[in-house]
């Protein structure tokens, strides 16, 4: 196969014509591209990107397929889609960014910094609790059946009135829709900002990272149509199909949303419609891969990136009812997602398959996107696949140590 493997600003097809992956491949790596074609083979693709950093140095840059299902635009270089929950681990950064200035402490009680939050008995709720996934308030009542959760007012009332399952700390509960929206009236009280517009102003344009919290028209126009699956067991209980805790948790989303409407590529949902690419996702986590720091800034202090990334809970949680590890705001590598199977490694899945994760102790990277939703409850095949090749090559002796210095940090 040929790759252009000195340069990621050119991207010649790089494979057999019945798939077309583009991008590229650093010598030794060529087997993620297999990877990639394996999955658009099988059927289960309609575009995708996957990419990969190591000591800082992008190694993998390729994507696949088209935008839409009609496939009339192909999947570009800097196409856009919705990552869903990988966007509670970016939503987290920014607020343990906050912790690190001194602006929140984990220990506080979030009623410190937004008083109403303590009504109905949530005065006990920390900063940490919130991030450890353990306030107990994964729920919003209060909020209109099927609407309602674009006004940040109502949001505001309706968390400021909810009552907590459970006393803060004691049942681990993956807060799947209420923990972004937290989070977001939180930066609002003690920053003035909201999370998508710090997330523009802290992280995305000091590190170069594109990843959106509410897009921009000017943005929109690179996105692909996110495209979703009844099939799947999460999304249809975000539809209110059936009985379960989740389908409670996301009472508030409209029946006919789709993840394409204005409004949901317009607004900022801090739970879950972030839009990004693997290239974007892999520089940030290949960033808190190597302690928080790129290009003599500070995304986070070493410090407390250890503490975040340390396992705060490793249990059945409630929310799903899977086996999951959780640190403060980033999920850690479990059995429905391993992230390649060492322990040490944290990111955040999103539902349908996307997922960013660093490797810290090898100071390695890894990301994945695309636009069908797979119909899985796990990691699910193509993911497992990418990341199997990605840490086969990275372990293989053939691959290229001697990394050009263009490549971008």
């Amino acid at each position: 196969m040929q790759f252009r493997s000195q340069s990621p600003h050119h991207s010649p097809p790089a494979c057999s014509p019945d798939v077309d992956i583009r991008g590229f491949c650093l010598p030794g790596f060529e087997g993620v591209a297999e990877a990639m074609r394996a999955n658009m083979r099988a059927g289960q693709e309609i575009g995708a990107s996957f990419a990969m950093q190591v000591d800082g140095r992008l190694v993998v840059d390729i994507w696949a397929g088209h935008q839409d299902p009609a496939k009339t635009r192909a999947w570009e270089q800097d196409t856009l889609v919705c990552v869903r929950s990988v966007t509670k681990a970016v939503s987290a950064t920014c607020i343990l960014m906050l912790v690190d200035r001194g602006v929140l402490e984990l220990e506080a009680p979030v009623a410190r910094y937004w008083s109403g939050f303590g009504r109905q008995g949530k005065s006990a709720i920390t900063v940490a609790h919130l991030l450890s996934q353990t306030a107990g308030i994964p729920y919003l009542d209060a909020l209109p059946a099927r609407g309602g959760f674009w006004d940040p007012d109502r949001v505001c009332e309706a968390i400021e009135a909810q009552q907590p399952q459970w006393p803060a700390g004691t049942v681990p509960c993956y807060h799947s829709f209420s923990i972004g929206l937290i989070y977001q009236e939180l930066m609002r009280r003690v920053d003035g900002r909201t999370v998508g517009k710090f997330l523009r102003e802290e992280v995305s344009q000091p590190f170069g990272i594109e990843f959106h919290i509410g897009l921009k028209p000017e943005e929109d126009a690179r996105r692909a149509q996110w495209v979703p699956d009844l099939g799947a067991a999460s999304w249809a209980s975000m539809k209110g199909i059936g009985d379960s805790p989740m389908v409670r948790a996301w009472q508030a989303l409209p029946l006919e949303e789709d993840g394409n409407s204005p409004a949901y590529r317009f607004n900022e949902f801090p739970s879950g419609n972030g839009h990004s690419n693997a290239r974007a996702m892999a520089r940030l986590f290949g960033i808190l891969a190597r302690g928080g720091h790129a290009g003599g800034r500070q995304l986070l202090s070493e410090a407390l990136l250890a503490r975040a990334s340390a396992e705060c809970w490793d249990a059945t949680e409630y929310m799903t009812r899977r086996p999951f590890r959780y640190g403060l705001g980033y999920m850690l590598s479990c059995p429905p997602f391993p992230f390649g199977g060492h322990r040490a490694n944290f990111g955040h899945v999103g539902t349908g398959g996307a997922f960013g994760f660093a490797d810290p102790v090898r100071a390695l990277s890894m990301a994945y996107c695309g636009n069908r939703m797979a119909p899985v409850a796990d990691q699910g095949p193509n993911a497992a696949r990418l990341i199997e090749a990605a840490y086969a090559c990275h372990a293989s002796p053939a691959r290229s140590l001697a990394i050009d210095s263009t490549q971008p940090r």
